[in-house]
């Protein structure tokens, strides 16, 4: 009887062995798929939250991704989130009312400008609205790590993706022509209430091409961002909408993302915060070739 147990547990651990061992190979070529560190471009045509027809070539490793890691490591990255987002946060959130204009360019490098009109509380149809809270400090980030052109709104005044026409729309018309943009991304914030992560509106899929929303997709699902939805509640097809005027007048790309509130509340949630902040980064450095 002695013997049968001895052999019994033998036997088990020559097959937790085995098991082991066959553990360890899966683990290699999951590595070898999967490994974000070694920096080389990929070809993610075989992703499966990828459109099939849709290949693309994304560098893994880029040196603002790398720069936002390094200042959350160090502890710097929380007083940088609260010190952008005050220049809309001052006047109950109606921003610097004794700026002498409503609209601001910051000029970076690259092919893509991103956008965020509703930083401050703003004026449609004779109501005030809140702010999309911290949308201005992502974008404000995005231009300090990824050196991408920024426009944004002021101080409370027009609803800029609302309004036909009007000067924050044309001062993108400008930028577009004289730093070449081929990329408008405009960010917004949605409310509680949705049940996405993140709503990207294309006029379903008329204003961007497939190959910019996947790589987005891809971007947050890098960081564990998975409900992210295409045209679900906000498509952009208001005539007044930035992605709108933006493809319709200067035939140039556009998208608008609706980013849920639960990662635009970093003083209660600093992790989910930094989780946009970085599929963000990470987006527009690839995006912008």
């Amino acid at each position: 009887m002695i013997r049968m147990v001895r052999g019994g547990d033998a036997l088990s651990r020559n097959m937790m062995i085995v098991m082991a061992l066959i553990s360890a190979c899966l683990i290699a070529v999951m590595v070898m798929i999967t490994d974000f560190g070694n920096g080389e471009s990929k070809d993610l045509s075989d992703n499966m939250d990828a459109d099939e027809s849709v290949s693309l070539d994304i560098d893994e490793v880029t040196d603002g991704k790398e720069e936002v890691h390094s200042s959350y490591d160090e502890g710097m990255l929380e007083d940088k989130v609260f010190d952008y987002e005050e220049k809309f946060s001052q006047n109950d959130y109606a921003g610097d009312t004794d700026a002498e204009d409503q609209v601001a360019f910051e000029k970076g490098s690259g092919n893509v400008l991103v956008s965020a009109p509703h930083t401050t509380t703003h004026e449609r149809d004779g109501k005030v609205r809140d702010a999309e809270i911290y949308t201005g400090s992502i974008a404000l980030l995005l231009q300090k790590y990824s050196d991408v052109h920024v426009i944004y709104n002021v101080y409370e005044g027009e609803d800029h993706n609302h309004v036909i026409g009007g000067e924050y729309k044309e001062k993108i018309g400008d930028i577009i022509e004289e730093k070449e943009i081929d990329l408008v991304v405009d960010i917004h914030g949605s409310d509680a209430s949705r049940d996405f992560d993140l709503d990207i509106g294309t006029i379903n899929g008329e204003t961007v091409s497939a190959e910019n929303v996947e790589l987005l997709k891809y971007s947050f699902n890098n960081q564990d961002i998975h409900e992210v939805h295409e045209n679900d509640t906000f498509s952009a097809s208001g005539e007044g909408t930035i992605t709108n005027h933006t493809w319709n007048q200067y035939n140039t790309e556009a998208m608008q993302l609706e980013i849920h509130r639960d990662y635009r509340d970093p003083r209660n949630d600093f992790d989910s915060y930094v989780q946009i902040l970085k599929s963000l980064v990470f987006y527009v450095e690839n995006a912008d070739q």
